[in-house]
């Protein structure tokens, strides 16, 4: 169970083995039991000792900005020493195993946006979205690296620049005019479409991030997103296997169904975000999707398990274990 505190004014504190969310209309109770995880955006607080009875039974606290961004994170104090794992990280950053995960990470993403436009064509009888799909699976075929990281990153990013462009563009055919412009706008979003993007790629950052910290790898030392300051590029990376499956296609189901409608959206300069029910929706849609069970290499896993899984899979590779990193590629 995911606790969502997103009232202005809402707190949490604790009562022996209970989480107490109070509020100007009502009071509710938790068991610590039962909770996987506490997203509380701004506005709301916890106290000292609810966080105490969180760190305890293990349970992950994130805190989020107004559009679903993490900002930071509380976790225990207490997790397995990842001294080696980190030492790994940095040796395959200047490595052969660098450029081959910067590759992985990307062709892993780039098939995953083909494959979704083809479920697309298949459930509309759409030509033009299987064309494109075909257009952007040839783009993993150019997924060679260069010399160096650098040299590497640049025709790698190139290539997912191309795909991702087809793909967005794509959408137009799925989506209507008054939901989606016809490309990606972050910051901020541009549209209804966007803005529910922007919403869960946020809350899909939380559960990549806590897989790297579990895996023992160092989120803010990644290989296909530069290091700067305070930029998590571990995740960034390790994140863009999951965006078709989990987030974009959780979107396109809300605004297909009208389940999101253009009313759940708050006007801003330039752009728009998602108003309280919008946010509430677009939780339980990608909470839901999380949860999900599918088949993937003769197991049944949900979508939760194998972040952890590929997290799992990168330490296993900079550390020798394994002679090539797979990227999680999702066949609807």
């Amino acid at each position: 169970m995911r606790l969502i505190i997103d009232k202005y004014g809402t707190y949490i504190h604790k009562k022996k083995n209970r989480f107490i969310i109070l509020d100007q209309s009502q009071d509710n109770e938790f068991s610590a039991d039962k909770v996987s995880q506490i997203l509380i955006y701004r506005g709301a607080a916890i106290t000292a000792d609810a966080i105490d009875l969180a760190v305890k039974h293990d349970i992950d606290i994130v805190y989020l900005d107004k559009i679903g961004r993490p900002f930071a994170r509380t976790y225990s104090c207490k997790f397995e020493n990842s001294a080696s794992v980190h030492r790994h990280q940095v040796r395959a950053y200047d490595n052969e195993k660098g450029t081959a995960l910067m590759a992985g990470f990307i062709e892993g993403k780039i098939k995953n946006q083909s494959y979704l436009l083809k479920r697309l064509a298949k459930t509309r009888d759409d030509d033009r979205l299987r064309n494109i799909a075909e257009k952007i699976t040839y783009q993993t075929e150019k997924l060679n690296t260069g010399k160096t990281i650098d040299e590497s990153r640049n025709i790698v990013m190139g290539i997912e620049g191309e795909a991702s462009k087809r793909y967005f563009q794509a959408l137009t055919y799925v989506l209507p005019e008054n939901v989606y412009c016809g490309h990606r706008i972050k910051q901020p979003p541009g549209d209804l479409f966007n803005a529910l993007l922007s919403y869960g790629y946020g809350i899909l950052f939380t559960e990549v991030e806590k897989a790297c910290i579990l895996a023992g790898l160092n989120p803010y030392m990644g290989f296909l997103h530069a290091d700067r300051p305070g930029k998590p590029s571990m995740v960034l990376d390790l994140i863009e296997e999951f965006r078709q499956p989990v987030v974009d296609r959780s979107v396109i189901t809300l605004v297909s169904k009208r389940i999101v409608q253009e009313n759940n959206v708050e006007p801003v300069e330039n752009g728009f975000y998602l108003d309280n029910s919008g946010k509430h929706k677009m939780v339980e849609a990608i909470v839901t999707r999380l949860a999900k069970v599918i088949p993937y290499r003769n197991f049944q896993h949900s979508f939760s398990s194998l972040i952890e899984h590929q997290a799992r899979q990168v330490v296993k590779f900079i550390s020798g274990e394994t002679r090539s990193y797979s990227p999680f590629v999702y066949r609807w």
